[in-house]
């Protein structure tokens, strides 16, 4: 399922197809080609608390003038599908503040997507075999994070 809506967003670009539901299995996985000189960075935040927005970055070397888009993909466990949004950034550096109210959940799996001009699609986080390898975070409650961590802390 996965596969078939990454590949539907990019592509084409229009609004009509984008709005179909996908039918195909989430077991099969999407590849990038590895180029060594190709370098997307992104550190998840930590924690998630409940009902708290909070900011997703990706930085990037690749040079500005050669990206086509820069694109933030995610979902809470409540949601059937990603939501697609488009990134804006500078020097690199590319950040989208979700607030989770708008988006009810109690998890939130994401990653990322970079298409340059001459249509190649780069994603992050990959795994060792270079397959997309979205981020699962789960919200949890300040209140007794910060309890615990009192605890822990005496």
């Amino acid at each position: 399922m996965l596969k078939k809506f990454i590949l539907c967003v990019f592509l084409i670009s229009n609004p009509f197809l984008k709005s179909q539901k996908s039918t195909h299995s989430s077991t099969i996985n999407l590849s990038f080609d590895v180029i060594e000189d190709i370098k997307l960075f992104h550190s998840p935040p930590d924690p998630l608390f409940i009902g708290r927005p909070f900011e997703l970055s990706l930085v990037t070397e690749i040079d500005e003038s050669v990206l086509s888009s820069v694109l933030l993909f995610f979902k809470t466990n409540e949601m059937e599908s990603y939501r697609e949004i488009t990134l804006y950034g500078d020097s690199g550096l590319y950040k989208y503040k979700i607030d989770i109210n708008n988006f009810p959940g109690k998890s939130i799996d994401y990653f990322f997507a970079i298409r340059t001009i001459d249509g190649r699609i780069y994603g992050a986080p990959v795994d060792n075999n270079n397959s997309l390898s979205p981020i699962r975070k789960i919200f949890i409650d300040p209140v007794q994070y910060f309890e615990q961590k009192k605890r822990l802390n005496q």
